[in-house]
């Protein structure tokens, strides 16, 4: 009897590869006659790749640009990410994101990144975060003379470290992050200044925290983005004007309404902006009328948690400019009144390294 097994299997893988290469080509097609009906918008943190970039790869880098590229740009894309992410995350409670961690009730948190320190460790409080006797004393020499340089020049700074949103509101953190200790790496940093230093430090954690807890319906972070938002943000600015001998007024004095916004730069990483719904974004009212306009100018050199300080400070002062902590340069401060200079805890390790140079 004749054996025709070994003659039917590759029939079999040219069948299988015929139909591969179908699906994948009809796909293409159905693509392009439904794709007016689909989304399209590229919701993710980086820009996808394109032909002209594949093209002009160096021969090394032909294949795994071609390769991203046919990822990035296959048909129903989003869609079955969006679907593959709705499915962890209802199921298991998990993110695809190495980013991003799922807190409780749609909260989103900050668990890694590219420019981040260690926020999960900071969170926690773990011992191997605190800065050295030495880097402490280093850093606030260094403080010391950038203020001092800059007080002869005629402009008075302000520190402004601004909390991370996973302290604040830590009710929403998942269980397999406890805290170790309460005073964390930015608490012992801050202490450490106003003790050694004459540099005015605005850290309002502990602030942030208490309002939090007073009042869960006017929410001070957003809950799908890494920021505060404009409530948070007024609540620590007062803390830098106090700082300066100008008037606050009781947080509770101050009127909001609270509109939806679409949902933050997490939930966009973590492809969640299909399933979480939008966040509450609190808008000031009349804020503007609240405080007499102030003649000095003002510079504001920060990371992205100092633009929403700008409508604040826009309406108080006579002159507004904010730059990127990276461009930081004393010399361009030429005729400006008032310093602040602002960095998330997270981001602690860049004031260190670019205090150095001071």
């Amino acid at each position: 009897m004749k054996n025709t097994s070994g003659a039917a299997a590759p029939r079999r893988a040219w069948v299988f590869s015929g139909l591969f290469c179908a699906l994948t080509g009809l796909s293409f097609v159905g693509f392009n006659v439904f794709s007016r009906q689909l989304s399209l918008d590229n919701h993710e943190n980086r820009l996808l790749t394109t032909l002209p970039q594949v093209l002009s790869s160096a021969p090394a880098e032909l294949l795994p640009n071609l390769d991203t590229f046919l990822v990035d740009n296959a048909p129903f894309r989003y869609q079955l990410t969006l679907a593959d992410a709705a499915l962890e995350y209802r199921l298991f409670g998990t993110t695809q994101s190495a980013q991003v961690l799922a807190g409780r009730d749609g909260w989103l948190f900050y668990k890694a990144g590219p420019d981040a320190a260690h926020p999960m460790a900071d969170y926690q409080g773990l011992p191997a975060r605190n800065d050295s006797a030495e880097t402490l004393a280093a850093a606030a020499a260094s403080l010391q003379r950038l203020n001092d340089r800059l007080l002869d020049a005629g402009t008075v700074m302000v520190l402004d470290l601004t909390p991370s949103k996973d302290r604040v509101y830590r009710e929403y953190m998942p269980a397999g992050y406890p805290i170790v200790d309460e005073t964390n790496r930015a608490d012992r940093f801050a202490a450490y200044l106003r003790a050694n230093t004459t540099v005015p430090v605005n850290w309002r954690y502990p602030e942030l925290r208490a309002q939090a807890l007073a009042d869960a319906r006017l929410l001070l972070y957003y809950k799908t983005d890494t920021h505060w938002n404009m409530a948070g943000a007024l609540l620590s600015l007062d803390g830098v004007l106090e700082t300066l001998g100008l008037p606050t007024r009781p947080f509770a004095e101050y009127r909001f309404e609270t509109v939806q916004d679409s949902t933050g730069d997490m939930a966009n990483v973590a492809a969640l902006y299909g399933v979480l719904p939008g966040d509450a974004r609190p808008v000031p009212v009349g804020y503007g009328a609240l405080f007499a306009r102030d003649a000095r100018s003002v510079a504001v050199y920060g990371d992205s948690f100092s633009m929403y300080y700008d409508e604040y400070l826009a309406q108080r002062f006579a002159q507004v400019r904010r730059q990127e902590l990276g461009d930081f340069d004393p010399a361009r401060l030429a005729g400006t009144d008032i310093l602040i200079l602002e960095v998330t805890e997270r981001n602690l390790d860049l004031l260190l390294a670019m205090l150095e140079e001071f």
